[in-house]
């Protein structure tokens, strides 16, 4: 080895003879910041963290003596211990709020969950009760002495309006002035036949509904799938995910059943909701053609529909407000008849679909 390499290391062998040693409480203090748990302080408690940095910094003073800087030291530990408790804090309240979020989205999921399931059961509720209405009328058609005799006018009288319904959908739906007619006279039949023989006024009343059933049914054979809507379970479960609306179906579409919309002939300020709500699902269905059916019971039939032609007339105004074409609105009031009507009375909204429901 050249003289010049002895005397290199000879210069480095006194300048580390003479480095004084780091005293153990520095060094401890130094493991302290490098640790994993400095790292979450200095993310989750910032502040604090720069009170034990200034600390540590102290502690590292090399002009201290040995018990100031362990004094130091212990500070600089003491205020790490707090930074860590505060930092903790700041994680439990992170997981508190993660699962409060979380319990919400269960919640949420919970109730949409019970929500749809409600609304299957209530469609096919409906279903079935539809099915139960056309089956009654061609049994009442056919077999008019199967029903109870105290039944037969009360049943012929809601067939008569029943089918009135359908024979307005198929208008709306396209049907000829021939078909409408012929759908027309078999109903003023039946009313006719009202003021006989019970039998006779069931069996007109349920080849009426059969007729005009069956006229809906024609009327969308053959009819395009709609282009830009869903079918009809999707407006159903629309309907029903909108609250205060119940919805079911019958062979002229959808129908929206809403109850306690007005105060008088006046739209009550508490249904607006529900009117603009209904409102976009009626927008989201351009292919619907919409009727507003108000139905108001009473024992005398003039001011009920009086009172019902009013209200359907104020519900159209308000869609139409709400940005609804007048065009694809059509309202009507209905004389709501029977014991318990006053008990019922309702809106029936019907979107009249272009294909089968």
């Amino acid at each position: 080895m050249t003289a010049a390499r002895w005397a290199l290391l000879g210069v480095l062998a006194i300048g580390c003879a003479s480095a004084p040693p780091v005293p153990e409480p520095v060094r401890a203090l130094d493991r302290m910041m490098a640790s994993p748990a400095a790292r979450d302080v200095a993310r989750d408690a910032p502040d604090a963290f720069a009170d034990v940095t200034a600390a540590v910094s102290r502690a590292r003073d090399p002009s201290l003596d040995d018990e100031t800087r362990s004094d130091a030291a212990l500070e600089a530990r003491l205020r790490f211990e707090r930074a860590q408790a505060l930092a903790g804090a700041v994680e439990a309240r992170r997981r508190i709020e993660s699962a409060d979020r979380a319990r919400t989205e269960l919640d949420a999921d919970i109730a949409r969950i019970e929500q749809e399931t409600r609304a299957r059961q209530s469609e096919v509720d409906h279903l079935l009760e539809t099915r139960r209405a056309a089956e009654l009328a061609r049994q009442a058609a056919h077999a008019p002495s199967s029903t109870p005799a105290p039944l037969r006018a009360a049943a012929a009288a809601e067939m008569r309006q029943q089918a009135t319904l359908f024979v307005a959908a198929a208008r709306l739906l396209g049907a000829s002035p021939a078909q409408l007619d012929e759908a027309r006279a078999r109903i003023t039949s039946a009313e006719r036949a009202s003021t006989g023989d019970g039998n006779a006024a069931l069996a007109a009343a349920g080849a009426a509904y059969a007729h005009a059933e069956r006229l809906l049914s024609t009327l969308r054979e053959g009819t395009s799938p709609p282009t830009t809507t869903g079918d009809a379970t999707s407006l159903a479960t629309a309907l029903s995910d909108a609250g205060g609306m119940d919805p079911r179906r019958d062979a002229r579409g959808v129908i929206a059943v809403m109850r306690g919309l007005f105060v008088g002939p006046r739209l009550a300020p508490t249904s607006a909701q529900r009117v603009e709500t209904l409102a976009r699902v009626i927008q989201g269905n351009p292919e619907a053609r919409v009727r507003i059916e108000v139905f108001v019971g009473g024992p005398t039939r003039a001011p009920a529909e009086s009172l019902a032609t009013a209200q359907a007339r104020a519900l159209a105004t308000a869609l139409e407000r709400a940005g609804v074409p007048a065009a694809r609105l059509e309202a009507q009031g209905l004389h709501n008849a029977g014991p318990a009507a006053q008990r019922d009375d309702r809106v029936e909204v019907v979107l009249v679909l272009p294909t089968t429901p």
